[in-house]
């Protein structure tokens, strides 16, 4: 078992697909198929089964996926530590929600790049929950994430832009040509949540809550490609930033009756050790924060 493999195999499953993966890794698709095929052989399990054209965990996948993700976590922090050791601090580690990653860091990390050429800035993609946890616990030197409820005594806020949440649905669903919906409306309907590590997934609950309904949960997951090709169904919705949809025809933005209006800023630990690369972002997100606006 070798760290490129795990690494393999976890961007495997955060598309579900061997060729996005190869994509986003920049390396073959039998490369990826071998490497997952040693670790099963290795094993004597299975970790994926094929469903719909989609590579799906089996139970001994996802205790493997958990394992994995905690132990390159712990590589991570490692390599960052050896890297501080040795001066090479030219790193910056930021922990970025995939919603967020798709409308708003593209556009930092090309302005921040420009400026910063030397710097390498590596992103982690996860909830706004678990990109705070990672912040705190100081494997991620900055996190862009939901402010609204970040524990003041533990972190440092700084924020950016303003969203707001919409219930998204393809362009042949019945509720398409709706001005706009409320939870109720969305009581029989099928539904796509974020994982329990995103605020959206507590907030929409809660709502839900409210409403006094009880959500139809198709299914949970973080990656919005998986979202988005589900949504092509026309038979199931998510709730999803309204910059999102606005950036793509394929998806129609219901506005919900009662909006749900979150904010989005950088984060970082008020206890942990800030290096100069992160002092460096932070003073750049303060100016960009003016041009997003623009954007």
């Amino acid at each position: 078992m070798k760290i490129s493999q795990l690494r393999y195999f976890m961007t495997v499953c955060r598309y579900n697909n061997i060729t996005k993966a190869a994509e986003e890794l920049y390396v073959s698709q039998p490369a990826i198929s071998s490497s997952i095929k040693d670790l099963e052989t290795e094993f004597g399990v299975k970790l994926f089964y094929r469903q719909n054209n989609k590579l799906l965990l089996t139970d001994e996948g996802e205790y493997f996926l958990d394992k994995v993700t905690d132990i390159l976590g712990a590589v991570d922090i490692l390599s960052t530590q050896m890297k501080d050791l040795g001066n090479n601090l030219n790193h910056i580690k930021i922990g970025v929600p995939s919603m967020v990653g798709t409308f708003l860091f593209p556009a930092m990390f090309s302005a921040y790049k420009e400026k910063y050429p030397e710097t390498e800035v590596e992103m982690q993609e996860s909830g706004s929950l678990q990109v705070a946890k990672s912040v705190e616990n100081n494997t991620l030197d900055l996190g862009i994430a939901i402010i609204d409820e970040m524990p003041s005594e533990k972190f440092n806020t700084l924020h950016i832009c303003d969203t707001q949440l919409c219930f998204c649905v393809g362009a042949g669903h019945r509720l398409a040509k709706r001005d706009s919906v409320d939870f109720a409306d969305l009581k029989d309907e099928k539904i796509i949540l974020f994982k329990s590590d995103s605020y959206q997934h507590i907030y929409v609950k809660k709502a839900f809550a409210c409403a006094g309904v009880e959500p139809q949960v198709m299914i949970c997951s973080n990656q919005l490609y998986t979202i988005k090709k589900f949504l092509e169904f026309n038979n199931v919705g998510a709730f999803l930033f309204n910059q999102v949809a606005e950036n793509d025809p394929e998806i129609i933005a219901i506005p919900l009756k009662k909006p749900i209006n979150l904010s989005i800023g950088l984060i970082w630990n008020k206890k942990g050790n800030l290096y100069h690369d992160a002092e460096n972002f932070i003073r750049f997100t303060k100016n960009f924060k003016h041009r997003f606006d623009r954007l």
